[in-house]
């Protein structure tokens, strides 16, 4: 007998910590293990995961595990390791933090039943005058013996049966596996027994001597293959075959349906920084990299032949893109190059496929995991490259707890498992390119496109002028002009405009007052394909209004611009069958975007149409202009990041044009023409934006030159939490912290919970993490909950 510390599968803060149980070594498992463990003084079966054997335990009394839930471990002690870091450093529960390392979608189920013992008796025995008795044994005969414990309504005769010995309340446990079984026939009879009784069996059932012929070539065959179920199963009670389950693994891609690729011969620029890189790996030097690529330098190139390059030396591979990146094209380019050894893990998995992924991981069936950020956690034992493309993309940061950054996770990695760490983007954030020329991660920067082609000549539009001009439209006449002569030219056009819908909000004319959410402090969002008012935060849906709910006045307008409404606007000028949209609203159903985005390049359709999701990944060479209908949507946020989300916005969607043979242009409007965001975006000048903006980072004292720090209380008085975040600044101001608040969020409301917030900002983020563990302990149980974010992605 062994004893362990095990994580109980909850994320009650009251159960974060480690339990001790006892294991027979017959159960044979290991860290990582699921198991089932009695649990709470009721012993409860509930499901708990082993991360640590231990020589002894100092409790008495301690309990037994129950059962092994899975043949191998669903995670390695290195992810434990990196568990227990991430528990640390982000202020969350065992349980959140190891849920991070296993595969998603297994669900433990248990519930309570009473059935009949075997003991005899006689009803008007047992039972006598009380009709409850009566009423519970009949059920159960009734019943087959066996009913849900939910069905008895007087608990004390169900007592009393019980300790008759009548009846016994039992703990049924069901353990869901999102697996896919496939029915399978092998031969059961030797094959020199099968091929001398081939020639009778022909005689008297031809279908039946086809079987066994196929099964003399090859060892198993799927029962749906054979020829006839009924002539299988005819052999199987013969005895001459045997039908059984396997576990068939599904694939996220179909490789047949793509095509081989073979490296290209890399350009000077790229062959420098593969060559750097190579010596590097060859060295043992784990310095992380960051490559700075313009859009179209080729950077995916290098990162698959620096992949190869790693493999061929026994090594796995991990590379990271935004999920809005994370394109058909772009799985079709690891899978040509690499075939089934790749495994793609993204949120638009069922639940099934994600766990195939992971067992195909785990028992090392693929050697490179291509996916968004929760990819950086996928079960290699033998890793030797990470790669993070688009390493400036906010989508990297979880807003849910654990608010892990898949960076840092790939850092610890890298470090931990001798892996060496690659950054990519044509717009690297501050940070990482402060860094970087700070000498913490090697630099490479590849200037001109692969093709030699020019970067996209940019205009930027003024649409002050246009209103001054009488053109109301969403198209300045430049743009629709270009539209035009794409049209006749038949080349494509990418139009981008960051806000899904048909119209931003509802407003009276007579009183000022917006249609709000009825939960949240958040302005509905029109939605004219439904002639509905949707809430993005909290999901609330009502129909359109009439008359204002404020003063009951008919004088409603609507302001403000969505794809829905461009998409109105397109039919108009350029015909209904001119574009594609793609944005969440058309994007639900599985596979859609992909759908989508197959029409667009086969029917060479003229428009596409949408929000963020059309400004990475996309490489289609008949794609030469592409068109921002509104370039001030991110620069008026409440963010010190609001210019360097602008810029790389601008930055990446412009060069999604002339990637082909023909010369690309881009078109900006914007009511801030002069703002150093977008003059920079014009110019394709990384460098100049760069200069500019540590600049004004470092006078105001913001990241990279402090951390930020969001101090979040939520709860359903506004006078308590307000009050409560006031003594936490008081507190924290004298530790010497310097501290901006107590005041409402921006979004002071959201599914009927008031937010207030604290800003900090320091650089003794380590001395201070026992005092935020302190805070999140504190109010992890009261009806006021606190959230705290480390160098948030939004301030919201």
């Amino acid at each position: 007998m062994r004893f362990v510390n095990v994580i109980i599968s909850n994320n009650s803060k009251e159960l974060d910590r480690l339990f001790c149980y006892a294991l027979d070594e017959k159960l044979g498992a290991q860290s990582g293990s699921r198991v089932l463990v009695p649990f709470g003084n009721g012993n409860k079966t509930v499901e708990a995961i082993i991360v640590e054997f231990l020589e002894d335990c100092p409790y008495s009394n301690v309990k037994n595990i129950i059962k092994v839930l899975d043949e191998k471990p669903l995670c390695t002690q290195k992810h434990i390791e990196l568990a227990m870091w991430i528990r640390k450093k982000y202020l969350c529960t065992y349980n959140q933090a190891i849920r991070l390392v296993v595969p998603s979608g297994i669900v433990v189920k248990s519930s309570k039943s009473v059935k009949l013992t075997d003991k005899y008796f006689n009803i008007d025995d047992v039972c006598g005058n009380s009709s409850a008795k009566r009423k519970i044994v009949e059920e159960l005969l009734s019943g087959g013996g066996k009913i849900p414990y939910s069905n008895i309504k007087s608990k004390t005769a169900l007592a009393n049966l019980c300790n008759e010995g009548i009846t016994q309340i039992i703990e049924d446990v069901n353990l869901k596996r999102p697996q896919v079984k496939v029915k399978m026939v092998r031969l059961k009879v030797t094959r020199e027994e099968a091929q001398n009784m081939l020639p009778e069996v022909n005689k008297k059932a031809p279908n039946q001597a086809k079987i066994i012929e196929v099964l003399l070539q090859t060892d198993q065959l799927a029962l749906r293959d054979t020829v006839s179920s009924a002539s299988a199963n005819a052999l199987c009670k013969k005895g001459i075959i045997e039908i059984f389950e396997q576990v068939k693994l599904r694939n996220s891609y179909e490789i047949e349906n793509i095509k081989r690729t073979s490296p290209l011969t890399p350009t000077v620029q790229q062959k420098a920084v593969l060559d750097s890189l190579k010596y590097k790996w060859d060295s043992g030097d784990l310095k992380p990299s960051l490559i700075r690529g313009v859009t179209g330098s080729g950077k995916t190139e290098v990162f698959l032949q620096i992949i190869e390059y790693v493999l061929n030396q026994g090594k796995q591979a991990i590379v990271l893109v935004p999920e809005i990146s994370l394109t058909p094209q772009t799985v079709e380019r690891f899978v040509g190059r690499f075939g089934e050894q790749v495994s793609v893990l993204h949120s638009g998995l069922s639940n099934g496929e994600r766990y195939d992924e992971w067992q195909r991981i785990l028992n090392n069936q693929v050697n490179v995991v291509v996916g968004a950020r929760s990819a950086i956690f996928a079960p290699f034992n033998n890793l030797g490259i990470i790669i993070i493309d688009e390493e400036h993309e906010s989508t990297y940061k979880s807003e849910n707890a654990p608010c892990y950054n898949a960076l840092d996770i790939a850092l610890y990695r890298g470090k931990t498992e001798n892996a060496m760490v690659v950054f990519g983007s044509a717009t690297p954030s501050v940070n990482s390119y402060k860094l970087a020329k700070d000498g913490v991660y090697d630099l490479y920067e590849i200037e001109s496109r692969h093709n030699n082609a020019q970067m996209p000549k940019t205009t930027v539009v003024d649409m002050r002028n246009e209103l001054k001009n009488g053109n109301k439209s969403v198209f300045s006449k430049v743009l629709k002009d270009e539209i035009d002569k794409n049209i006749k030219n038949g080349q494509q056009t990418i139009l981008f405009l960051n806000r899904r819908g048909f119209n931003s909000f509802v407003t009276c004319r007579d009183c000022g007052q917006p249609v709000v959410c009825k939960n949240c402090s958040i302005t509905l969002t029109y939605h004219k394909n439904t002639d509905s008012l949707k809430c993005h935060y909290c999901g609330f849906e009502t129909g359109n209004v009439t008359t204002c709910p404020t003063c009951g006045s008919k004088h409603i307008r609507y302001l403000g611009t969505g794809t829905e409404k461009v998409e109105d606007e397109i039919k108009t000028l350029f015909g209904a069958d001119s574009y594609l949209r793609m944005d969440a609203d058309t994007t639900t159903g599985k596979n859609s975007h992909e759908a989508i985005l197959k029409k667009f390049n086969k029917n060479n359709v003229p428009i596409l149409l949408g929000t963020q999701m059309v400004t990475k990944g996309l490489d289609f060479k008949n794609v030469t202009l592409v068109g921002v209908l509104a370039a001030d949507l991110t620069l008026n946020i409440d963010d010190f990041r609001a210019a360097e989300r602008t810029f790389c916005q601008l930055t990446q969607v412009c060069g999604r044009a002339g990637r082909g043979d023909v010369s690309g242009r881009a078109i900006i409007q914007t009511y801030q023409p002069d703002h150093y965001a977008v003059t920079f975006a014009k110019n394709h000048d990384y460098t100049g934006f760069f200069d500019n903006e540590i600049h004004l980072r470092r006078q105001f004292n913001n990241p990279p030159f402090c951390d930020i720090i969001m101090i979040m209380m939520t709860g359903k008085s506004e006078h308590e939490i307000s009050a409560e975040l006031e003594k936490i600044a008081q507190y924290l101001k004298g530790k010497d912290i310097y501290v901006l608040g107590p005041a409402p969020s921006p979004y002071s409301k959201i599914n009927n919970l008031y937010r207030w917030r604290i800003i900090v900002k320091t650089w003794r983020t380590k001395e201070i993490y026992p005092i935020l563990k302190q805070l999140n302990d504190k109010y992890s149980f009261g009806k006021n909950k606190i959230f705290i974010d480390i160098n948030p992605n939004s301030m919201n």
